[in-house]
């Protein structure tokens, strides 16, 4: 949108972006003040942005706010939606998850989410994870599967040392994917600003409001996350990880293979039938068992 912008448009349009959304939330008299740019000028940016007037584009701003606050207790309040009486609860939810990953699809530029991929099969990077009070559980999924594709594989969690000491440690070579959601947590935006500082690239998946994390971030994946609960879901935000596993497993080919047989060695694990493990150990001890009984 900013190279069709003249000059005093774009000067206020990065106003507005470099304090959002703060500035949009002012009168115009300030943002005048604060972009360097004439009432006028600002009238036609909101105007081209598809606008009636500052009025209207402020009470989108402050509708996307809200959005952005929403916590499960104020979602509650919202009115509830009645399934189908066809579909049956069960029946109509699953529509909703649908709908939510249809969303999603069209949410996702497959460029980035392809380069993100193939960010996370460079066998130079390390692979870190980040995620926040509920989405940890994602970051946890990446790290365990990712960890048996390819070898530096970590997740950053709040353990005997404190997360923002662990920000010291990233570098050129660190790519973090952090999950962050409404209610954006500050722990979560800090680490990020302190770690691409020095140098990490970051794959962030977050919702369609955007984590601030996004300003920092080289590759940003958004999801749908409403669907008809006070809780926000994360159905979509986990269809987006076992997407980049598949992806990741597809580029590394062979390697994820031999790696995936030298940890099965290092486990022990010998045989599985049925679904249950038997491992060297105890294959060893039925043998010993076997030979004394044969005395």
């Amino acid at each position: 949108m900013l190279p069709q912008l003249t000059p005093g448009e774009k000067r206020a349009a990065r106003a507005v972006l470099a304090a959002y959304p703060i500035a949009a939330l002012g009168t115009i008299a300030e943002l005048t003040t604060r972009a360097d740019a004439s009432a006028p000028t600002i009238l036609r940016l909101t105007a081209k942005l598809g606008f009636d007037g500052y009025s209207h584009f402020q009470r989108a701003v402050r509708e996307e706010v809200q959005e952005k606050m929403q916590s499960p207790l104020t979602l509650m309040d919202s009115a509830p939606r009645v399934p189908n009486a066809k579909r049956g609860f069960f029946g109509a939810f699953i529509d909703d998850i649908i709908a939510a990953l249809q969303r999603t699809q069209r949410l996702l530029d497959n460029d980035v989410l392809e380069s993100a991929i193939a960010t996370l099969a460079d066998p130079t990077k390390r692979i870190y994870a980040l995620g926040g009070r509920s989405s940890h559980v994602l970051s946890k999924h990446l790290v365990f599967h990712l960890h048996q594709l390819r070898p530096a594989v970590q997740e950053i969690t709040a353990g005997s040392v404190p997360i923002y000491h662990q920000s010291a440690d990233m570098n050129r070579a660190a790519v973090i994917v952090v999950f962050d959601f409404r209610r954006y947590e500050r722990q979560t935006i800090e680490f990020c600003q302190q770690a691409a500082k020095q140098g990490a690239r970051i794959i962030l998946v977050t919702d369609p409001w955007l984590s601030p994390v996004a300003e920092i971030a080289h590759w940003v994946l958004p999801v749908e996350v409403d669907v008809p609960s006070p809780f926000d879901s994360s159905l979509a935000a986990m269809a987006v990880v076992e997407a980049m596993l598949a992806g990741t497993l597809a580029r590394l080919g062979i390697a994820a293979r031999q790696r995936m047989e030298r940890l099965e060695q290092v486990a022990g694990v010998d045989k599985v039938i049925g679904g249950t493990e038997t491992t060297a150990p105890e294959s060893a001890q039925k043998k010993t068992q076997a030979r004394r009984k044969s005395r």
